[in-house]
């Protein structure tokens, strides 16, 4: 929920650039050797690499009749303005949880249902204007080697006597640090919506001179790498990589949602082929493929079973049970209001 929500996209593509095809007209009915093509939009980098390799070029050998150009990167502000021109470029946008909500569905085609198979995708991943394209989480990570004991809650993250050291925290209000601080503060997970912000920064205030503040993911994997931090509210793929080079672990008995959508721009002139798309891209095959390529998890629920998605312990479909899920529609309806406070709250 990317920074959990829009942020992430940002992060994720200064990271890492992948070349991408870029298109500079709406995408057209056919193109000129008779083929529909699909445009594509999506985050970069290994990201959109790995969806590449397993939804895109697999599709198309299995369609010859479409072709699909990439795109990127992919943005809310770029995706409403293409749609209030009548002219949108992209057929199929990859966005975060931050979008596609209901009151964002003037922008938005509905997804047909009558072709992707809302019932092979997870609980929550199957919404009127948008199907769930992976699992991502927001985790506390930490360095094994530098705490007397492994941390098993957010109230461990923000016990400093216990846990010593510095934490890394995304300089990001919709980033799970407020959540985070609320769970620790013992409200419960059922009642942390409405958010309150004041009790959740005072919460913060409490560590708040042990907080080194990240805002790209490529810092907070540093952080955790260089031991600087010792504890970090980090994505679970910068987690996961850190963990390929340092002693870094993750603490799955409690983590955020953060997850990536598919959606159609309103108006597209391919709605029909965009979501056979979808429909292919969420089924188990692709979907495993692509969890066999990226550190996230599967949407679809045979997939999520599989024995090779089931063997790696840090992959987040493997943790719903421990999940607990952001609330998009709040952010969507309070997120400007709750960024000022927060930023004034926060260091420069």
């Amino acid at each position: 929920m990317k920074t959990s929500l829009g942020c992430r996209t940002i992060a994720a593509i200064a990271a890492t650039m992948l070349p991408l095809a870029l298109v500079s007209a709406c995408g057209a009915d056919a193109s000129d050797d008779g083929k529909t093509t699909l445009t594509v939009a999506s985050y970069g980098g290994p990201y959109q690499e790995a969806q590449a390799e397993a939804f895109f070029e697999p599709y198309m050998k299995a369609n010859p009749d479409v072709k699909i150009v990439q795109d990127g990167p992919s943005e809310n502000a770029k995706l409403r303005a293409m749609v209030e021109s009548g002219k949108p470029q992209w057929d199929v946008v990859l966005l975060a949880n931050d979008f596609g909500n209901e009151s964002q569905g003037k922008w938005l085609e509905p997804i047909d249902y009558d072709i992707v198979e809302k019932a092979s995708l997870l609980d929550g991943y199957a919404d009127k204007f948008r199907a769930g394209a992976d699992v991502e989480g927001t985790v506390l990570a930490y360095r094994e080697d530098e705490l007397p004991t492994a941390p098993t809650s957010w109230a461990d993250f923000f016990d400093t006597k216990k846990f010593p050291g510095k934490r890394a925290v995304n300089k990001f209000a919709a980033g799970g640090i407020l959540e985070a601080a609320l769970l620790a503060d013992g409200v419960p997970e059922a009642e942390l919506y409405p958010l309150d912000v004041d009790r959740a920064l005072k919460k913060i205030n409490t560590i708040k001179d042990r907080i080194v503040w990240w805002d790209t993911a490529a810092q907070s994997q540093q952080l955790l790498e260089s031991g600087e931090v010792t504890m970090g509210l980090v994505w679970v793929g910068r987690a996961v990589d850190a963990g390929k080079a340092s002693p870094v672990k993750i603490d799955w008995n409690t983590w955020l949602s953060q997850d990536a959508y598919w959606m159609v721009p309103k108006g597209s002139p391919n709605a029909e082929e965009a979501m056979k798309l979808i429909a292919y891209m969420v089924t188990k095959d692709p979907q495993v493929a692509f969890t066999q390529l990226i550190d996230y998890g599967s949407v679809n629920r045979e997939a999520a079973e599989d024995e090779t998605v089931r063997a790696n312990p840090n992959r987040p479909s493997n943790h719903l049970d421990t999940q607990v899920p952001m609330n998009d529609d709040w952010w969507a309806e309070n997120l400007e209001g709750v960024m000022e406070t927060f930023n004034a709250w926060v260091p420069a």
